[in-house]
């Protein structure tokens, strides 16, 4: 028989103290932090949920290669844009009238007449040249506020405005001749110039003459150096674009062709679009950037174009992109058009024995309308200058 063991003897007495309600608040207390913390544990989880559909990170991923998407296109130039529509009547269109061709939208005049800014023959900006078809002798300058004056005299071929109005270069006799309009003796600027083929075409700047010699030729009015044109550039009557960075000029057929100022070749302008039939066979003014030309349209190659007579005034606004006759807003047979270098275009029209004198800035809107001085009813426009 064992003796007494006093560890035993006291964990039975530590046990006889432990009730069953110990035990069962004990049990109930675990339970309720089991209970709290997984409820934690479940909200946790449910916003994460959330969140994962909300971004979209829900998604299994997909098996195999990723989907390879189509390279962007490249953006198509500025020359194939569409054209704009014309603008509501009165308001000046900034968009080609055409369908054809794919030049970049352009401004172009409403289709019906606009009340002009002003009516007064004074408020024209810039002077007005007129030559005389019954004596190839007489140059007449119109500056507003002013009498009409006779600026040269002197027997001429063909002859040239400077852009400014300064000065006029003539041929006669087989020689290429430079004078003030203020007055003062003429100079010979080349001798061997043809006068059949180029009239004298300044350049923007006042400081260069295309003119026609044994081949077209760019002639430095100070130096009286003359460069010949490309080969390529086979033409005649040549005229600058107002910011001298494109020629435009007359080919062989009754055509013409637009080449970029230090170009080889040229490019065709498209056939006429005139209603009519008419084909535009001479330039005669060119805007200041080389999209527009005033022209004068024949039914057919002309006699006296086949001589190179350049004295007919321009009657349409022709697009070099497109080919189409621009739509002028003007009462009345135009019977004269030209631009000036910056782009404004000067219109004369004749209805019922009046004529008038239309101004259009660049975007086309009507700047002014005037009645013509009676006195220069005979006469032919020639230029308008700053």
């Amino acid at each position: 028989m064992t003796g007494p063991d006093p560890l035993r003897d006291e964990l039975r007495e530590l046990a006889d103290t432990v009730t069953p309600t110990d035990l069962y608040e004990r049990t109930l207390t675990r339970s309720r932090r089991i209970g709290r913390r997984e409820a934690v544990v479940g909200t946790t989880a449910a916003v994460v949920a959330l969140a994962l559909l909300g971004s979209g990170l829900w998604q299994l991923p997909r098996t195999g290669p990723a989907p390879v998407r189509p390279a962007a296109a490249p953006a198509l130039a500025s020359s194939a844009a569409a054209p704009v529509a014309p603008t509501a009547t009165g308001a000046p269109a900034q968009g080609s009238q055409s369908t054809k061709g794919s030049g970049p939208a352009r401004p172009r005049p409403a289709r019906t007449t606009a009340d002009p800014r002003s009516t007064a023959l004074a408020d024209l900006p810039g002077r007005v040249f007129y030559t005389d078809p019954g004596d190839a002798g007489r140059l007449v300058r119109l500056t507003p506020g002013e009498q009409p004056e006779t600026v040269l005299a002197e027997p001429y071929a063909t002859v040239g405005v400077s852009p400014d109005g300064e000065r006029v270069a003539y041929v006669t006799d087989g020689a290429l001749m430079v004078v003030d309009t203020g007055g003062g003796d003429p100079r010979q600027a080349y001798p061997g110039t043809a006068s059949a083929a180029q009239a004298p075409a300044w350049s923007p700047d006042g400081g260069r003459l295309l003119i026609g010699a044994a081949e077209p030729g760019v002639l430095d009015v100070a130096t009286g150096t003359l460069t010949p044109l490309p080969s390529g550039l086979d033409g005649r009557q040549f005229r600058w674009s107002g910011d001298g960075s494109r020629l435009v000029y007359a080919t062989a057929g009754c055509g013409l062709e637009v080449a970029e100022a230090d170009a080889q070749t040229g490019t065709p302008v498209p056939g006429s679009g005139d209603p009519a039939g008419r084909t535009a066979c001479r330039p005669v003014s060119v805007d200041a950037t080389g999209d527009l030309v005033t022209v004068r349209l024949e039914e057919s190659a002309p006699e006296e174009f086949a001589r190179g007579d350049a004295a007919a005034p321009a009657d349409a606004v022709l697009d070099t992109v497109t080919g189409d006759i621009v739509e002028l807003p003007v009462s009345g047979k135009i019977i004269g058009a030209v631009f000036n270098p910056d782009g404004y275009l000067l219109v004369r029209s004749v209805r019922h024995g009046t004529h008038r004198l239309w101004l259009f800035a660049p975007d086309f809107t009507l700047v002014l309308r005037a009645r013509e001085p009676a006195a220069l009813s005979g006469l032919g426009l020639l230029a308008y200058t700053r």
